[in-house]
């Protein structure tokens, strides 16, 4: 020890353990007595625990707040039992006036329109308070991606039963480009780009044009956003695109477009329906083509209606730890819509993270889907499932995880299809968003004369990098083949990146 130096002891007596013996709530009750007792853990502790004890107070604190009473006092009283190591428990509540919100402040938004925020605020003027509105007020306005910081923040008004709503944003760029880049034998090097706009002029609405480019193909898309329709909870949006590809045996020319709108359910839960009309001319057929191939080359015109449910509990879009993402769609083409390819199409997404020790995730998704042929059994091959690549199977190149034609050994899809994705996610250098992942991958297509195989299975396994960089999301990650046909490599890489202006 230095001259300069204290050394400090903690001298601590424990003394006896005290049981937990009853437990009541007694004052103000908003519920029946036995269900407020229900909601305490301090009952199913053996020995007394004042942490657990202050997690209770919390909890009819705000279980009060959430009902209108902002001001609900909760004490609670321990008393010692008589000769006795064991403590009865009461819970005291004072549940004091009910509360009104008297009225929301908006501050910080130099470009994004007052309306914008307010639509997606839990809490209104004249109604009750609630604490709950008050966190998914808060949750709303970041899930926006117009704000770095959100804060909703209740404040005393001159009235003792009103409150005001304080809500301070700190806006950021919302507009966006991403690029990426990937090689394969059939398109060597192939360049994906986009650039959006998420907040046109403070509206909230959103603009996007994206192209895919390679010696074989040139895919252009136009979107647009409004996410809110005359302040509703309806979106609306539509869609242009002009897509050319050319494959080993025949050329696909692509122009068409769509409509969509959604809304949400209940909560986290989202429908979207909508209608797309699509002109598809197949050219350059060779002659010793498929016959699959060479008999859609009669039907051009697709007239489809779309429909989705899904819900979403992430809680963060690009970082998720904990929560999930399930999609089930179907889209129904031919019959009263008229054109003159005929099917139904249903696929389901399941994807869930889990946080692990020492800040990793587990991630885990399954997909499916299935196409039947409707009355007139007009399934063109561009309709067909393909997998693939960096969003599906990785390891193998985009589209080559599909059925051949016995005859011609040309890769012609399938009405059948299902891949799974196991990932656990590392931090690297957490302060810069650098992340690395291990992944295995399996799923397989099937063609329109098989079952579903499951002994025919793909197979892959690989690493890579992520990056929340400060030009946006990038993804760098290598797939290994894990059973390679004789036309499959062994290993590929895929790279993506995403960013913001």
């Amino acid at each position: 020890q230095k001259e300069d130096e204290l050394v400090i002891t903690f001298v601590i007596e424990e003394g006896p353990r005290f049981r937990v013996g009853t437990v009541d709530v007694r004052g103000d009750l908003i519920e029946s007595r036995e269900e407020l007792i229900s909601r305490l853990k301090i009952r199913e502790e053996e020995f007394l625990n004042r942490q657990v004890l202050r997690a209770d107070n919390l909890m009819l604190t705000d279980l009060y707040a959430e009902k209108g009473y902002a001001f609900a006092e909760v004490r609670p009283r321990v008393d010692k039992a008589k000769d006795s190591k064991r403590v009865d428990i009461v819970m005291e509540i004072d549940q004091g006036p009910l509360v009104y919100i008297n009225r929301v402040e908006i501050q910080g938004n130099t470009r994004t329109r007052d309306n914008v925020i307010r639509r997606d605020l839990s809490v209104t003027e004249g109604g009750l308070f609630d604490s709950k509105a008050i966190r998914e007020s808060t949750e709303n306005l970041q899930r926006l991606g117009y704000f770095d910081e959100v804060s909703v923040t209740p404040q005393p008004a001159l009235q003792e039963d009103q409150m005001d709503v304080l809500v301070d944003v700190k806006e950021k760029s919302t507009g966006q480009f991403s690029v990426g880049a990937g090689y394969s034998s059939t398109e060597n090097l192939l360049f994906m780009a986009e650039i959006s706009e998420n907040n046109i002029f403070g509206t909230g609405n959103r603009l996007s044009l994206a192209a895919d480019i390679s010696s074989s193909t040139n895919r252009y898309n136009l979107g647009f956003t409004n996410p809110r329709i005359f302040d509703s909870s309806v979106l609306g949006g539509f869609d242009l695109y002009n897509w050319y590809k050319e494959y080993d045996d025949y050329t696909k020319e692509t122009m068409g477009g769509g409509v969509r709108f959604g809304h949400k359910l209940i909560e986290k839960w989202r429908i979207n329906y909508g209608y797309s009309y699509t002109d598809t001319d197949l050219t350059d057929v060779a002659e010793n083509a498929s016959i699959i191939i060479k008999r859609s080359q009669d039907i051009h015109i697709t007239s489809a209606l779309h429909l989705s449910l899904g819900r979403d509990t992430r809680n963060h879009f690009y970082n998720p730890s904990k929560g999930s993402v399930n999609v089930a769609s179907v889209e129904y083409a031919g019959g009263i819509m008229g054109g003159e390819a005929e099917f139904t199409k249903v696929e389901g997404s399941s994807s869930w993270f889990f946080p692990l020790p020492w800040t990793m995730v587990f991630h885990v998704k399954g997909a499916a889907g299935q196409i039947f042929e409707n009355e007139d059994g007009k399934l063109p091959v561009y309709e067909h499932f393909y997998l693939g690549g960096l969003n599906s199977i990785r390891g193998f190149e985009s589209a080559y995880v599909s059925p051949k034609d016995p005859v011609t050994d040309e890769r012609i899809g399938g009405d059948k299809m299902w891949y799974t994705n196991f990932e656990v996610i590392f931090p690297l250098f957490e302060e810069a968003g650098l992340r690395g992942v291990v992944f295995t991958d399996f799923g397989n297509v099937y063609a329109v004369e098989e079952d579903w195989e499951f002994d025919k299975i793909k197979k892959a396994a690989g690493l890579g990098f992520r990056w929340l960089s400060p030009m946006g999301p990038l993804r760098l990650e290598w797939g290994y083949n894990l059973d390679p046909d004789d036309d499959e490599d062994t290993s590929v890489w895929d790279f993506s990146i995403g960013g913001a202006f």
